[in-house]
């Protein structure tokens, strides 16, 4: 079991994508998805410019880990697609597909082929059923599991079991209630417009 934490430079709704039963890490953070494994926890924090910044954002449990395209194929996430008949809709994360031994990338998603190596490069698909998502009501860490979050770019794992344990319960008690809690602090069109234009750096696991 281990904890993976980074920042989450645009929280559109996007990448995590919290609506509906799930949460899923389907683009962004490479090394994360290739390594995750069901139990893992993986939490996002908001960045030094956003409006709270350090808060927490999301924390999730991983469910299932699904290659990208079995989350293609499989039904239950058809409606995961992107469509442009809701503001959800257009932020579906199930965008990349393989079609004649070639990547090929859904109409209309928030992610295009110039982020295609980096997405693809994770390989999986994250889905939790049991996560806490914040977003706009991001809440505050208290001091003594301040030092699980990421601080720069990369990410930073945890791997003591006692202390994810007591993370997660913590997280569990301030938010009340399962699922997604706020919307996205950037779920807007200026917030569309930076998730499409995000060039993440390398996904480095912090020391």
């Amino acid at each position: 079991m281990k904890l993976s934490a980074y920042i989450v430079t645009v929280d559109a709704g996007f990448a995590p994508n919290p609506f509906g039963r799930w949460c899923s890490l389907a683009c962004c953070k490479p090394t994360i998805r290739r390594n995750a494994e069901t139990g893992d926890i993986v939490v996002g924090s908001a960045s030094a410019s956003s409006a709270k910044p350090g808060h927490l954002i999301y924390a999730m449990c991983v469910k299932h880990v699904l290659p990208y395209q079995c989350y293609w194929t499989d039904p239950k996430f058809g409606s995961r697609k992107p469509h442009q008949r809701s503001e959800i809709g257009r932020r579906g994360d199930n965008i990349w597909r393989r079609e004649n031994g070639e990547w090929k990338v859904a109409s209309g998603a928030f992610h295009d082929l110039s982020q295609r190596d980096r997405d693809i490069g994770g390989e999986n698909v994250l889905i939790a059923t049991e996560f806490y998502y914040f977003g706009r009501e991001a809440i505050r860490v208290r001091g003594q599991f301040t030092d699980l979050l990421a601080t720069t770019q990369g990410h930073k794992n945890c791997h003591d079991e006692k202390r994810i344990q007591a993370f997660w319960q913590w997280v569990k008690s301030r938010a009340g209630k399962a699922g997604r809690i706020g919307l996205p602090s950037d779920f807007t069109e200026d917030g569309c417009r930076s998730q499409r234009d995000e060039q993440e750096g390398d996904d480095i696991e912090e020391c």
